[in-house]
């Protein structure tokens, strides 16, 4: 038997009603690699065996009785540690692709949408978007229990760096910035996924902390690209619990000016969602930030319920499309739609507008062809460590930074 191409103890569940397509799958999934396969015939079965133990992986037919799988979905959104999920239907595209925007506004991982019957080569393709940072290996992870002292003790030892997802100029093709992500590598628990250590330090009450922390290594980082000849805009994600403090806003002001940097080489993002649960406090944050000479983006757009006429009051610089959306967009008509009206409004708006999550050609062509201005995502470069982008922008033209006046 050939070597797997997964992750040593990755666990998959397979949800269908019907007992000869679970049979295929599984042969299918045995085909493509996997080793440790279960299944259930039934939502509520398959309830059960995600709460015995957690899953890396789960395939789901839509169209079942009793419990059908976006009521399915909608429980594992709920779950503390989710699968990523691959969607199984023989329903038309349409219902596929609002089933697919259903779950990932939910906070799920959707590696793809197969029709059935399924082949092999489709299976695999879309088994090959898994990465351990979004459906986490959990076979033999421990729990993760960071507390104060953890975050504390973590940043003052090194547990936390960034890796840097590059952002291009969809025009051009030239090297315009890129989106810090948080990494964190404990000394007790080994990797720890970013969500776990920002729900630690919002526990604790140590998120300005955590914040501070990842700027203060972005601008080292910044200087180290510049002494590379590499001047581009790094952005970072803020919490809603950051916002409630403005004076972080002060900090984070004096920092870059500590390195004698530009803050509008900076960008705060703020996720959609986030804006809509206490939009009074994040403008007047956002302000703020904007009068220190930050850039602000609003993050995963089209997840979230804003109006037109909200988005029309924030001092925001970019609107970033969710992957969602650019997914949908060369899938049917009503993608398209979709997609190119929220780059619309971006751009009605006089906003830089980003298009996130780009996996594929089709996807950056009609990017492209309805006016994105930037596009992030693996078709241009996964996130990668200091040196590696360094290392990247060797072989991409450097240009002027995103969001630059």
């Amino acid at each position: 038997m050939p070597n797997s191409p997964y992750p040593v103890g990755l666990r998959a569940l397979v949800v269908d009603d019907d007992p000869v397509m679970l049979e295929i799958i599984s042969a299918l999934l045995s085909d493509a690699g996997l080793r440790l396969l279960e299944t259930a015939d039934k939502g509520e079965l398959a309830l059960e065996r995600l709460a015995a133990h957690p899953f890396d992986l789960l395939i789901c037919d839509l169209n079942m009785p009793g419990m059908d799988g976006i009521r399915l979905l909608s429980h594992v959104a709920a779950l503390s540690r989710r699968p990523a999920v691959v969607l199984l239907s023989g329903e038309d595209s349409r219902v596929l692709d609002v089933s697919r925007q259903f779950a990932e506004a939910k906070g799920l991982t959707i590696l793809g949408v197969l029709e059935k019957p399924v082949d092999l080569q489709s299976l695999t393709t879309v088994l090959g978007r898994y990465r351990p940072a979004e459906g986490r290996s959990l076979q033999d992870a421990p729990d993760v229990a960071i507390d104060g002292d953890g975050i504390r003790g973590g940043i003052d030892g090194g547990a936390l760096h960034l890796a840097y997802q590059p952002k291009l100029e969809l025009g051009k093709r030239s090297f315009v910035g890129a989106e810090a992500l948080l990494r964190w590598q404990d000394p007790k628990f080994g990797a720890v996924p970013p969500s776990d250590v920002v729900r630690a330090a919002e526990n604790a009450g140590l998120v300005d902390l955590l914040t501070l922390a990842v700027l203060t290594q972005a601008v080292a980082d910044r200087a180290t690209l510049m002494r590379s000849g590499i001047d581009i805009n790094l952005a970072f994600n803020v919490s809603m619990h950051n916002l409630h403090n403005l004076s972080i806003i002060d900090r984070m002001s004096e920092i870059v000016a500590a390195a004698d940097d530009r803050p509008d080489r900076y960008t705060l993002e703020v996720t959609e969602t986030h804006l809509m649960k206490e939009p009074v406090h994040v403008i007047e944050a956002l302000i703020r930030s904007r009068l220190r000479g930050f850039k602000v983006a609003i993050d995963d757009y089209g997840t979230g319920a804003a109006t037109m006429q909200f988005l029309m009051q924030l001092p925001s610089t970019e609107l970033k499309i969710d992957r969602s959306f650019v997914a949908a967009g060369p899938r049917s008509e009503q993608g398209r739609v979709l997609l190119q009206s929220a780059i619309e409004l971006g751009l009605s708006l006089g906003q830089t507008v980003t298009v996130e999550g780009v996996e594929t050609d089709r996807e950056d062509r009609l990017a492209r062809e309805l006016g994105g201005h930037l596009g992030q995502g693996y078709l241009y470069g996964r996130p990668m460590e200091l040196g590696e982008l360094i290392a990247w922008a060797c072989t991409h033209p450097v240009g002027a930074p995103a969001n630059s006046d």
